[in-house]
């Protein structure tokens, strides 16, 4: 399984995905080596705000990623967020895609940014 995820920092965000959130995770905040050279740049104290989870394949989870990387109009944690909880209504990420509602996916949103999905269910997400 694969999945989406969106970390913030001050406010900054990085969207990206991976197989393994937590080795990645350690990644970005630099506590051990490789990948993540934008965010091991930014600063430390990266944490996850939206992860979007159940993805079956790399492929899956990498036109959602696309999808949600390449929106210049969406920028900083909110708007990023909000972005996210559009494209979720949409019937795919990419032309290319499966349908979002054949996915079964799993949203975990902070509780700050929880009043972008009250159209959609999401669980909290435990991180501070």
């Amino acid at each position: 399984m694969y999945l989406v995820y969106l970390l913030k920092s001050d406010n900054l965000t990085y969207i990206g995905m991976t197989n393994d959130f937590f080795k990645r995770w350690r990644q970005h905040n630099n506590e051990i080596k490789g990948g993540a050279k934008y965010t091991t740049r930014k600063g430390k104290n990266w944490y996850p705000i939206c992860i979007i989870d159940g993805f079956q394949t790399m492929k899956e989870a990498m036109q959602c990623e696309w999808r949600l990387k390449h929106n210049k109009k969406y920028r900083g944690p909110s708007k990023r967020v909000e972005y996210i909880s559009l494209m979720i209504q949409k019937e795919k990420w990419t032309s290319k895609s499966p349908k979002i509602k054949d996915q079964s996916l799993q949203i975990y949103i902070d509780d700050e940014y929880s009043s972008f999905f009250n159209d959609f269910p999401t669980k909290q997400l435990y991180w501070k």
